[in-house]
């Protein structure tokens, strides 16, 4: 079995600054904060944790990111402080980071030095189609 160590998504390993915007019908909150991501359990697995401002609002999620049996995709489990859960899919292929959920999807770009990530969130719409919902940009710090 192929470790997340040795895969794509150790490009994401490292202490980010997390900064956005959250779009919100005709108002526009800043988003600002850490995302951590660091190797667990041998190597087999990366915990994620985002610890977030989003507006007022503090935000804080807990995810576990492991290999779906392949080494392109990864099942990624969250759990937040507001006691949501919740399963995605993401992928690294070459510098796109895309990750798709439940009526929810991210579209972002890894530099080539692994130091930022630039992306947005998308939600589905009650018309099925997707509507941008966070403008997102991640700084390695270490």
């Amino acid at each position: 079995m192929t470790k997340i160590a040795n895969s794509s998504f150790r490009r994401l390993l490292g202490v980010w600054k997390t900064s956005g915007q959250i779009l919100s019908g005709d108002s526009t909150l800043s988003l600002a904060g850490t995302d951590s991501y660091e190797l667990i359990l041998n190597g087999n697995y990366i915990l994620h944790k985002a610890a977030v401002m989003m507006g007022d609002e503090k935000s804080e999620t807990f995810e576990i990111v492991g290999l779906d049996g392949s080494s392109e995709k990864a099942a990624m489990n969250y759990f937040n402080a507001n006691g949501e859960s919740g399963t995605m899919t993401g992928q690294i292929e070459g510098d796109d980071f895309l990750i798709n959920g439940d009526g929810l999807k991210f579209s972002g770009k890894i530099n080539e030095a692994n130091t930022a990530v630039i992306g947005k969130w998308l939600q589905q719409a009650e018309d099925n189609s997707w509507v941008e919902f966070i403008d997102l940009k991640l700084e390695k710090q270490k």
